[in-house]
């Protein structure tokens, strides 16, 4: 692959169909796929993640895929970091990256950079946790964001407790805010990238999702987090917030029934792919395709697109 090639990224809302896509599209150009997945991460979340068969892992290499425990450290800035050792790699190999993104934000760090924020120790997350905690008894978290840091809670939802933490956490340990990093110079990537967009009506795309929901608890979603929480994993974890396991953890403390289950895991999941879209949509440069009515023309002609990107 020639330095100047750019590198394809196929983007689109989860159950959009952009697992079978990019293997397809991976097959064509002699590629190996970079998972831009902040869930497909954990080792021993499959189902709920909707990992690629490990089958086909075995046929065309995946990367950034069972990177770590569900109890370790992991966030944008560490993914853009391994995503860039892994293009070199790829590379090197005469083969062609290929980034499947999901998530929107890792993809972000990746093109425009992430500022290097001093990591925590082990020592230090406690005592913060224990700062935070002392905040809660006194004021709500976004409360607080709002006091110290007007810019970042601005573009934080309300609801979004892992970012709002992440937010003040960065407050605490350095004494200087999460939009006075941001307002710092970047080194972005350099690298180019064809963006490579894929659709379908909403009414299509949440028959899709809701479909994807009732096979993964056939698949054993279920038992997927209960092994989970057995084997001692917190159900307070970031990486148990994700859509579908939050509502089985719910489930399985008898807060909710399984039709109760069932219906806020579609919704929360509809919802999430609301919020992809609205960030892709934001992408400049995105060569989009309905994927629902056009499946093999728009393998066709994305193929094309990147050889004459070439």
């Amino acid at each position: 692959m020639d330095k100047n090639t750019p590198i394809p990224v196929i983007i689109g809302p989860t159950a959009v169909g952009k697992t079978q896509f990019s293997i397809k599209f991976a097959l064509s150009i002699g590629a190996e796929i970079i998972s831009c997945d902040s869930r497909q991460v954990y080792i021993g979340m499959d189902i709920g993640t909707a990992k690629p068969p490990y089958s086909i892992r075995q046929t065309i290499p995946h990367h950034l895929i069972d990177v770590v425990y569900p109890d370790q450290e992991f966030n944008a800035q560490i993914w853009k970091n391994l995503a860039q050792t892994c293009t070199e790699t790829i590379i090197a190999k005469g083969r062609v990256p290929l980034i499947v993104c999901g998530t929107p934000l890792y993809l972000s760090a990746f093109v425009n950079g992430f500022f290097h924020l001093p990591n925590l120790t082990t020592a230090k997350r406690k005592q913060l946790k224990l700062k935070i905690e002392n905040l809660k008894k006194t004021t709500s978290l976004f409360d607080f964001l709002r006091k110290i840091d007007r810019k970042s809670s601005q573009k934080i939802h309300p609801n979004d407790s892992y970012r709002i933490q992440r937010a003040i956490e960065i407050y605490l340990f350095t004494g200087k805010t999460r939009s006075f990093y941001e307002s710092q110079e970047k080194q972005k990537n350099g690298k180019k990238l064809l963006y490579i967009g894929l659709n379908m009506n909403r009414e299509k795309l949440y028959e899709r999702i809701n479909n994807r929901v009732d096979a993964m608890l056939k698949s054993g979603l279920i038992e997927e987090v209960e092994h989970l929480i057995s084997i001692g994993y917190s159900q307070q974890l970031n990486a148990l917030h994700a859509p579908g396991y939050r509502e089985i953890i719910q489930y399985i403390q008898g807060g909710i029934d399984l039709e109760q289950t069932v219906s806020k895991i579609k919704t929360s999941t509809r919802n999430y792919a609301k919020r992809q879209l609205t960030w892709f949509r934001k992408t400049k440069g995105v060569q989009w395709f309905d994927i629902y009515s056009a499946d093999t023309e728009a393998l066709k002609q994305s193929i094309a697109l990147y050889k004459r990107s070439k």
